[in-house]
C-alpha cells in the first residue's frame, strides 16, 4: 500500500513459503487513522474477502505483532496501530505462525495517508 489516503484494505500476499514478515509502516500529511494486520490460515489460491465481515466462509483474523521499537510488547491485532496528528514509522513483525494469507486494513481514516511495504525472508 503507498500513500493510502482512505480507510479499506490493502493488497493480498501469501507469506506461507517464509519464516519472518517484516512490515515497514510511515505515514504522513499529519496522519490520523489506524492501521490493523490482517491475515488468514486459508488454504488455497484465491485469498478471503479482507475487505468483507470475517465468516465462517471469509476466515480471516486480525494478527498480533511486535512494533520493533519496544519488541517485548505485544500489539493486539485488534488495536492496530494509531496515528492521531503526528506521523509514525514503525518497523513491525508480525506474528506469522503458520499463515497463508496476510493483508493490512486502515480504519478510522480522518487526515493523511499511509505506506507500508513488507519485506519477508527465510532466515536461510
Amino acid at each position: 500500500m503507498t500513500a493510502k489516503a482512505t480507510t479499506g484494505v490493502g493488497s493480498s500476499i501469501v507469506v506461507n513459503d517464509y519464516m519472518n514478515v517484516m512490515l515497514d509502516l510511515s505515514t504522513a500529511s499529519s496522519a490520523n487513522l489506524t492501521v490493523k494486520i490482517q491475515g488468514s490460515y486459508q488454504d488455497s489460491l484465491t485469498p478471503p474477502t479482507f475487505s468483507s465481515a470475517a465468516s465462517g466462509t471469509n476466515r480471516w483474523f486480525y494478527v498480533a505483532s511486535y512494533d520493533l521499537s519496544d519488541p517485548t510488547s505485544i500489539v493486539v491485532g485488534n488495536t492496530g496501530y494509531s496515528a492521531s496528528g503526528t506521523d509514525i514509522v514503525k518497523g513491525i513483525l508480525v506474528n506469522t505462525n503458520g499463515l497463508v494469507w496476510l493483508n493490512c486494513q486502515v480504519t478510522a481514516r480522518s487526515a493523511g495517508n499511509i505506506t507500508i511495504y513488507a519485506m519477508v525472508y527465510t532466515n536461510q
